[in-house]
């Protein structure tokens, strides 16, 4: 029985201390001034004219997004493998820091993001922000 309990205490302490090193060599990869992209795939509701889709995301919520410094928007529509005719909400940063200083960890909304009525209507023509992901360009 102490021979399993001390294996186990082993394998925990590799597993961690592993874990640890590639969260290391991650940290080296980034720093504070790291660009960011955030793409966020949409769906258009059933029912939905994707060139109306087009037209208020580029006139209605690409503004909100390009007026706050450090961040730039694009839609993008899948012509290629997986996502073919799907959209996607692409946000560039500067720096991880204009990331964080908009969307901070805690959740927070920061920055004016417009009337609640534009994001309504987006609801109701798309599914958005169910699925994301950031990535930090990495450089070495």
């Amino acid at each position: 029985m102490k021979s399993l309990a001390v294996v186990t205490f082993l394998l925990f302490f590799i597993i961690n201390l592993n874990a640890q090193e590639n969260q290391s060599d991650l940290a080296k990869l980034m720093s504070p001034t790291s660009e960011v992209v955030a793409i966020h795939d949409v769906e258009l509701l059933p029912g939905q004219d994707a060139k109306v889709f087009e037209t208020f995301v580029l006139k209605e919520i690409a503004p909100i997004y390009n007026k706050m410094e450090g961040q730039s928007f694009s839609l993008v529509k899948g012509d290629r493998g997986n996502r073919v005719n799907l959209y996607a909400f692409i946000l560039s940063f500067k720096s991880i820091e204009d990331r964080d200083r908009i969307y901070p960890p805690s959740g927070d909304m920061v920055g004016d993001f417009g009337e609640d009525a534009i994001w309504q209507k987006l609801s109701s023509m798309a599914k958005v922000f169910y699925s994301h992901t950031d990535y930090v360009k990495v450089t070495h």
